[in-house]
């Protein structure tokens, strides 16, 4: 770098100042974050809703409707300084550790905290949001959550219908929440990379392995094994 050139550095992520809040307090707020207002109406229209092409009964995302009920959703809006997935990963990594301050006790389970971001420009959403979420989902399931992308172009697929964009949102979103037994559909993808597979599968097994059946237990670890003798064949090729 030239010494006469000044080193540009980018301003870390922040919380907005009073933007916290429960999602059955979020109307307060519509005027001042219309993104949230936005975020509600999705949810309650779209992800606490069955939908024909999803390929299997129920809500789109069965556990949101009840942690609304139970009063553990929360929304929070962020300030970003750059556009970038790094920039991305940095505001993740800042709403995991805020995940865990607002879920602390009891209902972790069942808590979730949408993270939005106002002054994002709608054309760098889908770099920013998919880009973001590349880099840090490897330390979100390692930290036993799970981290959702969300922005209106997405083109990420539902897990029994691959043709059905399941994240597209009208908002530039996070969505943090703790993994539950069920997220081993999500661990044991056979599309994902034979190290991530394996990483996920080895983090789901630390976090979640305990509170599962032992046949369930024993099943984890043939796809351990699997998943382990997969890396090793590919490596060896």
């Amino acid at each position: 770098m030239n010494a006469t050139q000044p080193m540009v550095t980018t301003a870390a992520p922040s919380v907005v100042p009073g933007s916290l809040t429960r999602a059955a307090d979020a109307a307060a707020a519509f005027d001042r974050y219309p993104q949230y207002q936005a975020g509600m109406r999705w949810v309650a229209e779209f992800v606490t809703q069955p939908h024909p092409d999803l390929g299997r009964s129920g809500a789109v995302c069965p556990r949101l409707e009840p942690a609304i009920r139970a009063n553990t959703v929360w929304l929070v809006a962020l300030t970003v300084h750059g556009t970038t997935p790094a920039d991305a990963a940095d505001a993740g990594r800042l709403l995991l550790d805020l995940f865990e301050e607002v879920a602390a006790g009891p209902h972790r389970s069942v808590a979730a905290l949408l993270g939005f971001f106002p002054g994002l420009p709608s054309a760098q959403a889908a770099v920013f949001i998919d880009g973001g979420h590349g880099l840090l989902r490897p330390e979100a399931v390692e930290r036993g959550l799970m981290l959702g992308e969300f922005h209106a172009d997405s083109t990420v697929g539902g897990v029994h219908n691959r043709a059905f964009p399941v994240m597209q949102c009208p908002e530039p979103m996070f969505a943090i929440r703790a993994m539950t037994p069920h997220d081993l559909l999500f661990a044991d993808q056979p599309a994902t990379p034979s190290a991530d597979r394996l990483s996920y599968l080895l983090a789901y097994q630390r976090h979640i392995g305990p509170r599962l059946s032992p046949a369930a237990r024993e099943g984890l670890e043939a796809k351990v094994s699997a998943a382990r003798q997969a890396l090793s064949s590919g490596e060896s090729s």
